[in-house]
């Protein structure tokens, strides 16, 4: 790698907040919805043009 063109910097830092293991979605559920977490599940609705 060369060092000019290629600095060493760090590519990314990740937060990843702990998630407790209690409440857990169905595992159907779960890969419906995308997370086991219900605390993560947060849908994406689009917005109606008016």
């Amino acid at each position: 790698m060369n060092p000019i063109c290629n600095p060493p910097l760090p590519l990314a830092h990740a937060y990843i907040p702990n998630q407790p293991y209690v409440g857990l979605v169905p595992l159907e559920e779960g890969f419906r919805r995308g997370s086991m977490f219900p605390n993560l599940y947060q849908p994406w609705h689009k917005e109606k043009k008016l």
